[in-house]
């Protein structure tokens, strides 16, 4: 039986958000592809188990459904790339955890923040970000994973308008890497075990 359960997310579906600056890339392909990798590498580890917010990467769910997804779960992580605005801007590429207001999310946020940075080799460092709307959580994900009691995590893994950060993501072994790094991480936090 596991201890831990972890819930990811594919930030977006279909085919989304485009890269201004590599045309080939799109933020839904690669977080749908990331959170496949990182389900893996997670489940190399004793003790947990990891569930997805969607079936396959064309069907939409609302946002709040998707943080609600997680209910039972120890953490709920939405994978995804930034942008700025819809230009290219070569000067922009800090990686950046959006956690709740709680508090609860901090220490793995900058750690998994960190991770990211290190990985892809940014100048810019992790911004820790939480935004209030209305007395409550601003992002719908984080807002559904909240009202079910668990720990949310929006990652964002540098900027889609950063010709450099876009051009590391669209290689599937840096992803591969990623998904290890993350891992190892999440392992890293809630104390967990390789299996044997």
């Amino acid at each position: 039986m596991a201890n831990i359960k972890i819930c990811l997310d594919a930030g977006h579906y279909g085919k989304y958000n485009r890269s201004p600056a590599v045309p080939e890339y799109y933020e839904s392909d690669m977080n749908w592809k990331l959170h496949l990798m990182l389900k893996a590498r997670i489940e190399e580890y004793e003790g947990v188990e990891v569930i997805l917010t969607r079936e396959n990467q064309e069907t939409d769910k609302t946002l709040f459904d998707r943080g609600c997804t997680s209910e039972g779960c120890d953490l709920f992580l939405s994978i995804h790339s930034n942008a700025v605005d819809d230009f290219v801007h070569e000067d922009v590429d800090y990686p950046k955890s959006i956690v709740q207001l709680d508090g609860r999310g901090d220490k793995l946020g900058l750690m998994l923040g960190e991770c990211v940075k290190e990985l892809m080799g940014t100048k810019q460092d992790v911004l820790l970000f939480k935004r209030e709307h209305q007395g409550g959580e601003y992002y719908g994900v984080l807002r559904g994973a909240a009202a079910v009691g668990t720990m949310g995590i929006i990652l964002e893994h540098s900027f889609h308008t950063n010709t450099k950060m876009t051009k590391w993501l669209l290689d599937d072994n840096n992803l591969a890497k990623a998904a290890k790094a993350e891992a190892e991480v999440i392992a890293k936090y809630f104390g967990l075990k390789k299996k044997a």
